[in-house]
């Protein structure tokens, strides 16, 4: 909820932010009268912006509010479908995935490329295991000779960070997802999983989404730790949003399923 008075728009005031954290108020022409209303609301952004007076701007989704609102604009839609947000939430990932596929196709074709030359790769290594230098050069001949992109692995990340972040700032100023149930022991998606479950199904799923993505290091050391990515993630993830975990979750084995399936067709 948010509670305050709203002051008549041609009421020009200074603020003032105290090292104690108060604010103070003065007028820039004093008068004897001024308009307003108090007003308590909850924190809906739809209502709020009813009420109009920039009040929306009080549902704060930061920097990507550009991706924030229309993702909650289509939580809303698919609710009015199947009114269970945990379901909504599956919906709009399928959707965001399948919007999403023309731009990572490339990048699951050049997966498979890499895929393709892992062999030859490791006998490069170990032809030119004391000429660092040469094994470099080598390595990217043989990247450029078969169009395969050794960066190409991470595109398809830095593609849904920007819709992770606005996902979770959605999750966590939404009034609609506050207390709102999916199924069995979640019943509120705004909160942690209090089994632990989604975040478990998560880092399951990254373990086998990094089973398809070779590995282009030949770092013993790098290696053992891509191992443990999935369970770093796992713990991260372990007390963030239950929303925020389904999404990722269902994301990652649709990318899943959407990898395999360019795989098949390079074939």
């Amino acid at each position: 909820h948010i509670f305050g008075f709203v002051f008549d728009k041609k009421t020009v005031l200074n603020y003032r932010l105290k090292e104690d954290g108060v604010v103070t108020l003065q007028m820039v022409q004093p008068t004897t009268t001024f308009n307003g209303y108090f007003l308590y609301a909850k924190k809906n952004y739809d209502q709020l912006k009813k009420i109009g007076d920039n009040l929306d701007l009080t549902v704060d989704f930061g920097m990507l509010a550009i991706i924030a609102i229309p993702i909650l604009r289509g939580l809303q839609y698919f609710y009015t479908w199947v009114p269970n947000y945990g379901v909504a939430i599956i919906f709009l990932t399928l959707l965001l995935r399948l919007v999403t596929f023309p731009l990572q196709y490339k990048s699951f074709k050049s997966m498979k490329k890499m895929q393709v030359v892992q062999p030859q790769l490791a006998k490069l290594r170990e032809k030119y295991k004391d000429d660092p230098p040469r094994m470099q050069k080598e390595t990217m001949a043989l990247f450029k000779s078969a169009g395969a992109n050794p960066l190409g692995g991470c595109f398809p990340l830095l593609l849904q960070m920007p819709i992770f972040f606005a996902f979770y700032q959605v999750l966590y100023n939404a009034v609609e997802l506050v207390g709102a149930p999916f199924a069995g022991w979640i019943v509120d998606l705004s909160i942690k999983d209090p089994f632990y479950v989604l975040p478990v199904l998560m880092g399951v799923s990254f373990f086998f989404q990094s089973r398809l993505n070779p590995s282009t290091s030949a770092d013993p050391t790098q290696k053992k730790l891509m191992m443990f990515m999935p369970l770093i993630f796992c713990f991260i993830m372990k007390d963030l949003p239950a929303g925020l975990n389904l999404y990722i979750t269902v994301s990652t084995l649709l990318g899943i399923f959407q990898q395999l399936f360019v795989y098949k067709m390079a074939d």
